[in-house]
C-alpha cells in the first residue's frame, strides 16, 4: 500500500505509514482510542502536525487523541484549527461542541451543533447535543422543535422522547406530556423518573387512579424515590 503523504510503499496490513505515520485505513484511529492506545495516537499526530500544518484530518485525529486524554483545552484548539482549515468539516464542529458542553459553554456548544447541522443535517447526535444544550438555557421552544426533529428520524431516541416530555410539562401541556412519558415507559418499563412524571402528569389532568399507579411503579424500581412517595401521600388524603 502507497503512502498519499509521502510516497514510501507500505505491507497491506499496515494502518499507518512506516516512514511518516499517515493513517493508511478509513477509522485507524478510532480503532486505536478503543483500544486505549490515545497516548501512541497523540504522538503520531503531534508529529503529523508539524510535518504538515495545513492538514485539517491532521488535526481532527489529534484533537480526538487529546480529547480521549482528557485534554479538552488542547482538543478545542485542534478542532478550531481543523474548520478553520476546512469549514465544512462536520464531525470537527461535533467534536468541538462535544467538548464545549463538557466545559459547561453551553451557547458556544449550540452554535458548534449549528455549524455542524449546516454541513451534515442528518447528524442525530449534533441534532440531540444541540436540543440538550437549548434546554439547558432555557430555550424550550427551540429545544422541542429539535428534540421532536430527532424523533421524528429515529424513534429509538428514547431520551429526547423524554425529554420532550419534561419541555411539555414545564410548558403546562398536560395531554402532551402524558403522551411522550407513555412512549418513554413503553420503550423502557423500567425508567423510574418517566413514571414519575407520567404520575405526575396524570395528576394534574385529574386521573387519580393513573397516578397512584405510575407512583407506586416508579416506588418499585427506586424505593428511594421520596417524590413519588410524597405524590402518593398527597393522593391519599
Amino acid at each position: 500500500m502507497l503512502c498519499p503523504e509521502c510516497g514510501v510503499q507500505n505491507g497491506d496490513d499496515h494502518n499507518y505509514c512506516k516512514n511518516c505515520g499517515f493513517p493508511l485505513k478509513p477509522g485507524a484511529i478510532e480503532r486505536e482510542l478503543s483500544i486505549g492506545l490515545a497516548e501512541k495516537a497523540r504522538d503520531r499526530y503531534e508529529l503529523l502536525v508539524r510535518l504538515d500544518p495545513e492538514s485539517p484530518g491532521a488535526h481532527f485525529n489529534l484533537g480526538l487523541a487529546y480529547y480521549h486524554l482528557g485534554l479538552l483545552e488542547e482538543a478545542i484548539t485542534e478542532f478550531q484549527r481543523t474548520v478553520a482549515l476546512d469549514e465544512t468539516f462536520a464531525s470537527a464542529y461535533f467534536q468541538l461542541a462535544t467538548c464545549y458542553f463538557r466545559r459547561g459553554m453551553v451557547n458556544e456548544c449550540i452554535e458548534a451543533c449549528r455549524a455542524a447541522l449546516l454541513h451534515n443535517p442528518a447528524s442525530l447526535p449534533a441534532r440531540y447535543r444541540m436540543a440538550h444544550s437549548l434546554f439547558h438555557v432555557g430555550r424550550l421552544d427551540e429545544a422541542l422543535e429539535q428534540f421532536g426533529q430527532v424523533v421524528q428520524a429515529d424513534s429509538g431516541y428514547v431520551m429526547a422522547e423524554y425529554y420532550i416530555g419534561v419541555i411539555h410539562e414545564r410548558l403546562g401541556n398536560v395531554n402532551d406530556a402524558i403522551g411522550a412519558f407513555s412512549r418513554v415507559t413503553g420503550a423502557n418499563p423500567n425508567d423510574a423518573s418517566a413514571h414519575y412524571h407520567l404520575g405526575l402528569n396524570y395528576k394534574r389532568a385529574g386521573l387519580d387512579d393513573l397516578a397512584i399507579g405510575e407512583f407506586m411503579h416508579a416506588l418499585r424500581l427506586d424505593p428511594a424515590d421520596r417524590a413519588s412517595e410524597a405524590e402518593l401521600a398527597s393522593l391519599a388524603r
